[in-house]
Parts: C-alpha cells; sequence; structure tokens
C-alpha cells in the first residue's frame, strides 16, 4: 500500500546510523502542492518524495489561520490521491517537530500544538527498525 509516512526527521539516518533511510527527491511542502496543483503531468511515476517543512508552514501561519491551512493543504493532497496512487508515488512526511499520538495526532514544535490531523486524519502506527512511523493512504478520506 502506498500512502504518506509521516516520520519525525531525528529517526532518519541523516541523524542516526541505524535510522530510516530519506527518499530520494527532497522537496518543501508549498513545492510538493504546487507541483500537486500543476496537473497529472507534473509528478513523474515511480518518484520517492521526502517532503519537508510542514511544521514551519504550520507554525508560521497565525492561530487563527492554522485550521483553515491545513484544510487547504488536505484539500490539495485529497485532489492528487488518485493520480498518486496509480503512478505508485512514494511520499515522507518529514517533520522537525515531535509527533504526539493520542486521540488524534498532533504536531508539537516550538512549543505549540498543530494539527496535523486536519491533513492525515488518524494514521496507522507502525515501526521501522524500531522507529514510530504514522502512515495513512493517498485517499485521506477513507
Amino acid at each position: 500500500m502506498k500512502g504518506y509516512e509521516i516520520i519525525e526527521q531525528q529517526h532518519l539516518n541523516l541523524f542516526k546510523k541505524d535510522g530510516i533511510a530519506p527518499y530520494e527527491t527532497k522537496i518543501g511542502l508549498l513545492d510538493f502542492l504546487r507541483e500537486l496543483n500543476a496537473g497529472p503531468g507534473s509528478v513523474a511515476r515511480y518518484s520517492s518524495y521526502m517532503v519537508v517543512g510542514i511544521d514551519d508552514v504550520l507554525y508560521l501561519t497565525n492561530k487563527e489561520n492554522r485550521r483553515a491551512i491545513a484544510i487547504d493543504i488536505y484539500k490539495v493532497l485529497q485532489s492528487s490521491a488518485n493520480d498518486l496512487e496509480k503512478k505508485m508515488i512514494e511520499v515522507q512526511i518529514i517533520c522537525k517537530g515531535k509527533l504526539v499520538p493520542g486521540a488524534t495526532l498532533w504536531l508539537e514544535y516550538r512549543r505549540e500544538n498543530l494539527p496535523i490531523d486536519l491533513i492525515f486524519g488518524t494514521p496507522i502506527k507502525r515501526e521501522i527498525r524500531g522507529f514510530p512511523v504514522y502512515t495513512t493512504n493517498f485517499n485521506l478520506s477513507s
């Protein structure tokens, strides 16, 4: 099953010898969203993306608008779900902050709780080499 893998940056092998290997194409969240908005031809088949910057995008948005921005991100990702699935794309969402599971999944970054649950829903927690990874389908509504 392809989908989103949400991972704390500290668990990558860039920071830990036995950590998780990052995907080959590093791209900022806003650039990734821009590519998805460009249409079906903008993302190459079998690509692997390491998407960074979700923490900063949500953190730098004023608190009153975070919910709206998270929902906008969700809509772009959701509208691209079929294309990403058909092209067998791999996407890691890399978080500088700490992922906090509970009734919903939050991202704790710079002493703020950021609403990534509004984007990714309630992902399934699994482990890769003992490190927590949260996964969800590209079709975020399922």
